[in-house]
Formats: structure tokens, sequence, C-alpha cells
């Protein structure tokens, strides 16, 4: 009798058992993604090279593409019985989290706001400075917000005498904008010449105009879906990085 009630025990202990167990992962879904990709062309009346005063500025827009960047979200989450039977011992356990984990496929452009190289030929015999001078985005005949970051790179530019190089200015993100119309750049009060005192007796201003329209970017992508345990550095680490990317 003591031997059956013990084998009816276990029999109960591994039904309750194998209806607790993790379940089998979930079977990818496939999704369509998508995003839409900008062509930046200048316009006809837009020269992309200009002169004025000995300075020669020449803005080229950034070429685009679709790219992957996945989001994880990490959700702490409470195990069933099979996981936790699945467990790390309990001193290990001390330091991690019991998470489910989400792989959702995203499609961005990249890059992912207007971005415009800004070449600067100095054909002066003095040294070329953008401090005071004034950057402005136009889309869609609406003046753009730009912080100066945006911009720094120009404004706290150096370039010697009959010397080049090449800075970035960027604009605001891609997905903020219409779909299509004109980008208006616009470069103000830049000094091409002072005088022995170092008075600014010269400025010029530039201006580019082009064509900015998107395309429809799809793929095919899969959603996955794991459950598990993760260290509470890489879970804090993970949450810190969703937030920054909203």
């Amino acid at each position: 009798m003591k031997q059956t009630f013990l084998i009816l025990a276990n029999i109960c202990l591994l039904t309750i058992i194998s209806g607790c167990v993790a379940p089998p992962p979930r079977e990818p879904q496939t999704t369509t993604i998508s995003c839409r990709v900008p062509t930046i062309t200048p316009l006809p009346e837009t020269k992309p090279s200009q002169e004025k005063g000995g300075l020669e500025i020449t803005i080229v827009p950034a070429n685009y593409k679709a790219a992957r960047q996945d989001k994880h979200v990490v959700t702490p989450t409470e195990p069933n019985l099979g996981e936790a039977l699945l467990a790390p011992p309990k001193k290990t356990r001390a330091t991690m989290t019991f998470v489910q984990e989400e792989f959702i496929p995203q499609l961005k452009p990249q890059p992912n706001r207007l971005e415009f190289a800004v070449r600067i030929n100095n054909k002066l015999s003095r040294v070329f400075r953008g401090q005071g001078s004034v950057v402005q985005i136009n889309v869609a005949g609406k003046l753009m917000p730009i912080n100066r970051a945006d911009y720094a790179e120009f404004v706290d530019g150096i370039v010697p005498p009959r010397n080049e190089t090449e800075l970035k200015i960027y604009g605001p993100a891609v997905d903020s904008i219409p779909e299509k119309g004109t980008i208006g750049i616009f470069l103000y009060d830049v000094v091409t010449a002072t005088d022995t005192a170092g008075n600014v007796t010269e400025k010029q201003n530039y201006e580019w105009y082009f064509n900015y329209e998107t395309q429809l970017a799809q793929e095919s992508a899969e959603t996955r879906v794991k459950r598990g345990w993760v260290e509470n550095s890489t879970l804090l680490r993970t949450q810190m990085q969703n937030q920054q990317g909203r």
C-alpha cells in the first residue's frame, strides 16, 4: 500500500511539474518593416561650389540608406515553476533578474537626420574663422530649429591660408520633416576680409537649394522573444539604452 501511494504521489508530482515547465520558445513572428529613405539633389540653379571674396565653400548632402536597428526590450517578470526549477543557484541569483526579452525589428534611415558636408577652400592670405557666422536650414519654406551643436564644426572652424578642410552641419531628424520639398542651406555673415587691426571689413552670404524626396524601403524580419535570467548590470544598461533611444 505504501509503495502504491509513493508511486501515485510521484506520478502526480511529475504531472504538476510537466504542466508548469517553461513553454517552448515562441516561434519567431515574421513582419514587414519599413522606413522612408531620402534622396537629396541640388536644384538646377544651385552651384554646389561657390566662391566669394576668395573663400570657396562646397555643400554636399549625405547619401542615405535603410539600415536595420532592432530594438531590444527587456521586461522583468516572474518565472513559472519550470523556469524556477532551472534557475541558477540562490547565491548566483542574488545579482540577477528573471526577464522576458523582445527583439523587435526596425528599419531606420542612415543617417537618421539631415546631414551636409561643408568643404572649405581658403584661398585668402589670412586664416579663415567661422566664428560669427549664422547657419540656417529651411525645409519646405519653414525655418528648422537647430542647436549650436548642430553647426558647431563650422562656426568653430579654423582654416589656415591656402588650405582646405571638411566640416559637417546637421539638421532635424528625417522622420520629423515632410516626405518631400525643398531644402535651403544658408550661411550668413561669413567673414572674408579684415583690416590690419583685425576689424571685419567684408562679409559674404552663401545659399544652396536642394530637392528633397523620400522613397519607401521595406523588408521582411522576425520578432524574437526569449525568457531567462540576466545580470542586473545588463538589465540596467539595456533599460538606459531604451530610454536614450526613445
